[in-house]
């Protein structure tokens, strides 16, 4: 079964940044990693973010559709949209899209503020009941290498 990381940062305005880290240290380290959001418009703004995230280093990425290149090693898409061929998912949507247990790792990133920790709760609920192997990480404090 797969593994689901729960990251709890205290701040919720560091979502984006947070995913675009774990995305960087997930393809460097060998992965293909897909990123699933809630919609065609937040799909395409993790995309722009991803090309200013950092301006030393490049993070090779596309939107996922039906012309997708299979080599390309980060995908984001929405929907019910997931690629062939990935082993971590980093899902930023409020629910769990019906692909997650293809995915060899899931990452669940929880904002600060009560409603995200709430969504996440459910989340974790589902996970637990789904037999996955569930971890937590607390975040405390972001910094600019993050």
């Amino acid at each position: 079964m797969s593994r689901v990381d729960f990251y709890i940062l205290s701040d919720a305005n560091n979502v984006d940044r947070f995913a675009c880290a774990i995305a960087a240290k997930a393809w460097s380290g060998g992965n293909r990693v897909h990123i699933h959001t809630q919609s065609q418009e937040l799909a395409t703004k993790f995309d722009d973010l991803l090309w200013v995230y950092k301006d030393i280093s490049f993070v090779p990425h596309e939107i996922l559709d039906e012309n997708i290149n299979d080599e390309t090693p980060v995908t984001i898409g929405y929907g019910n949209n997931a690629p062939q061929a990935s082993q971590v998912m980093i899902n930023l949507g409020t629910d769990i899209p019906d692909f997650a247990s293809s995915f060899d790792r899931v990452v669940e990133i929880v904002g600060g503020n009560e409603s995200n920790k709430q969504l996440a709760r459910q989340r974790y609920r589902l996970y637990k009941e789904a037999d996955y192997e569930i971890h937590d990480h607390k975040i405390e404090n972001l910094t600019e290498n993050d």
